[in-house]
């Protein structure tokens, strides 16, 4: 599969769909010691089936992507924790991402500049304002707060995924503060988004995507690219190992 520049390419596989424990066990195969080893420590089943088809979901699309064998593909980590792709080659490795939560998982992947993209799901119980009031920043606080209660959750969700995936895209871990992030929805539209950051590089170009895999779930992309060229998205629904079609149902 070939990676073009100024294209995000994201995948996106709901656990509900995997019940197969053939395919469970196949997915457990592709995973080196060490991912097992984690695999093994999470306590509840179903974070034990996110984690598992989440590294089973990156696997695939990094081989697609590289002609590396998923069980083959070498990952390492930076200083503050952001995974990469380690090739042998001299080829500028391909910048990629990874989420999952209650029922689903998502892979971002660009050919060159950063990625960051974060999966949620949003009809679980959530004190939106005393989480805002430690985590976002005074503006975003104090829209969230004019909201009605409907409005107020379903905005918390998209600035905490737009949050989650530019601290991913930025690979600094917990040293961004992310009530330093701001994300301006110009007349409350949300395929309007400005971003603000101290940490952003006047040099580079980001673009923000806001994304709805299902009723259930939000999704939000954060690309750096070295040009401003416009983002395209190319966006399949998949079973690793199994099946992709094209995901008609996501909007940005």
């Amino acid at each position: 599969m070939e990676i073009y520049p100024a294209t995000a390419y994201l995948w996106f596989s709901f656990l509900e769909e995997i019940q197969d424990e053939k395919l469970i066990a196949e997915y457990r195969r592709l995973l080196p010691s060490s991912e097992r080893d984690k695999l093994g420590r999470y306590r509840f089943d179903r974070h034990k089936k996110r984690y598992l088809v989440g590294r089973a979901l990156l696997r695939t699309v990094l081989s697609n992507c590289t002609g590396v064998a998923p069980d083959q593909i070498t990952l390492a980590r930076e200083a503050h924790g952001r995974p990469y792709l380690a090739l042998s080659s001299q080829d500028q490795p391909l910048q990629f991402s990874l989420s999952y939560t209650d029922g689903l998982v998502a892979a971002a992947v660009v050919a060159e500049g950063r990625v960051g993209i974060d999966v949620e799901y949003i009809s679980r119980n959530a004190d939106c304002l005393e989480i805002a009031h430690k985590y976002f920043s005074p503006s975003e606080y104090t829209e969230l707060q004019q909201l009605p209660n409907i409005q107020m959750k379903e905005r918390f969700f998209e600035l905490w995924t737009l949050k989650e995936a530019y601290v991913k895209a930025q690979g600094l871990g917990l040293s961004l503060a992310l009530n330093e992030v701001n994300f301006n929805f110009s007349d409350n539209h949300s395929d309007q988004i400005t971003l603000t950051s101290a940490t952003m590089s006047e040099e580079k170009f980001w673009q923000v995507r806001l994304l709805n895999p299902s009723l259930e779930h939000k999704a939000a992309l954060c690309v750096c690219q070295p040009t401003e060229a416009p983002l395209k998205l190319i966006s399949k629904k998949t079973i690793p190992l199994v099946a992709e079609k094209d995901f008609a149902r996501l909007k940005d």
